[in-house]
């Protein structure tokens, strides 16, 4: 072929190469577009929400009477409990001491720790080598699931958001260009702080695997260390409670809810690890396939259980591909990996689906990676941007579903608890909380209701 020719198929070329760039740029501006109108509906939905009527309220009033010395050496949430969680009260303490009891600027500070999660997985996703639009996915998957949502609308779940921007952090750091000892400190640090948030912080010891190759001493000191250290504190602190969470709790079986009487009769003795061995399963199914929620099997599929059965199916496709081509920074989707899968083992005593957040984050990077390995296979960047952006349309809708969900569980809330409660529904709450929470409940309701 004569240089002339080249040239002159060049310059044919170039305008269907500028015009494909143009299509994938305009997706792109449509996700990033979609992605911010979602954000702020997340924003309207969260200021719509009163205090939950119990769990909030509670823990709000103990704050009240702790002391900041009072938190390291304090149970969470309940004067009694068997949650010890200083650095999740810590942050609380500090929002009451400058709120009191308005909600709403509780929920700014609520969407600016969902910002900054966002913002973390902006840069995992730069340092995995994602497409940058892979973050518009996380954060349209993050508001459309249940798991991850219900977790950033309430106060009390606060703490499981604090894990998820610990998982994310620890992430980050992994993914750094840092010495192996600056990585191995800020991850310590990071399960640290996991661990004083929420008990389901323990599963952040996955990152100990990372290690394995380069620091595998260090690393065993380190986690292990900051682990009999957490133990022995919430030994001091709560005593005989430390290991009885979720013993008087109703649980979900196969298709009804057993309340804790029913659990005691049908699950005595060693017959309760048939009841363990079925949360687990259940939470994996609800993780995987949303075919389970609170341990309860659907009746009927529900169009979560399809979007999430297809992006279960994405990610096992996505790394049969990557399986075959393999890439850097294996070792830390196996860390990634061992949280999404590790993390409901801990909802063995009754399933929930907040416990699932931090399962679910993880899920949400295998998904990202997923369809952009299965991207890779296609042959022009209009195609690969088109097929993330199916994926993104998918869990939009789910999205839209959450919030109107989570609107209208707001609204029965308002209606069923605190219209037609003039007192505390328990009665360990003070009557001027009660009072106080249920005059701003009361002022969310539609004109027509107040």
């Amino acid at each position: 072929m004569s240089d002339e020719s080249m040239t002159a198929e060049a310059q044919l070329r170039r305008p269907q190469t500028l015009g494909a760039a143009g299509v994938a740029n305009a997706i792109l501006a449509v996700m990033a577009i979609g992605t911010v109108v979602w954000l702020g509906l997340l924003l309207a939905t969260m200021l719509r929400q009163p205090f939950e009527a119990t769990d909030d309220l509670i823990w709000l009033a103990k704050l009240r009477s702790d002391s900041f010395l009072d938190l390291p050496l304090s149970p969470a949430w309940m004067v009694q409990s068997s949650f010890y969680r200083p650095v999740a009260e810590f942050l609380l303490k500090c929002l009451y001491a400058l709120f009191g009891l308005n909600p709403t600027p509780y929920r700014y500070v609520q969407f600016a720790v969902f910002l900054l999660l966002m913002g973390l997985s902006l840069q995992v996703v730069r340092r995995l080598g994602l497409r940058v639009e892979s973050v518009l996915l996380i954060t349209v998957f993050a508001i459309g699931s249940p798991f991850i949502s219900g977790s950033v609308v309430w106060i009390s779940e606060l703490p499981h958001v604090l894990v998820l921007v610990c998982f994310a952090a620890a992430l980050l750091v992994v993914l750094s260009d840092r010495t192996v000892t600056a990585k191995l400190a800020l991850c310590g640090l990071a399960y640290a702080i996991a661990l004083l948030s929420k008990e389901n912080g323990i599963v952040l010891i996955a990152f100990s695997i990372y290690f394995l190759r380069t620091a595998p001493f260090r690393a065993a000191i380190v986690f292990g260390g900051i682990t009999l250290a957490y133990f022995a504190m919430r030994a001091v602190v709560l005593g005989p409670a430390m290991g009885t969470a979720g013993v008087d709790e109703s649980v979900g079986y196969f298709f009804q809810m057993l309340s804790n009487e029913e659990r005691r009769r049908l699950f005595s003795g060693y017959a309760v690890y048939k009841l363990y061995a079925y949360n687990v399963v259940a939470q994996l199914g609800a993780l995987a396939f949303r075919i389970t929620q609170w341990g309860i099997i659907f009746d009927r599929p529900h169009y979560q259980t399809i979007v999430e059965t297809l992006s279960t199916a994405l990610i096992v496709g996505g790394f049969v591909v990557f399986r075959n081509r393999p890439r850097p920074h294996s070792m830390v989707l196996v860390v990634v990996t061992v949280v999404a899968i590790g993390a409901p083992l801990l909802s063995y005593s009754y399933a929930r689906d907040r416990h699932l957040a931090l399962p679910a984050f993880a899920y949400a990077f295998l998904l990202a990676v997923a369809v952009n390995e299965l991207a890779s296979l296609l042959r022009s960047r209009t195609q690969a941007t088109a097929l993330i952006a199916c994926v993104w349309i998918a869990w939009s809708l789910q999205a839209g579903l959450m919030l109107r969900q989570i609107n209208w569980s707001s609204a029965d809330v308002i209606e069923r608890l605190y219209r037609a409660n003039e007192t505390p529904l328990n009665p360990n709450l003070p009557p001027d909380v009660w009072a106080t929470a249920r005059a701003h409940a009361l002022s969310l309701a539609p004109p027509s209701r107040q």
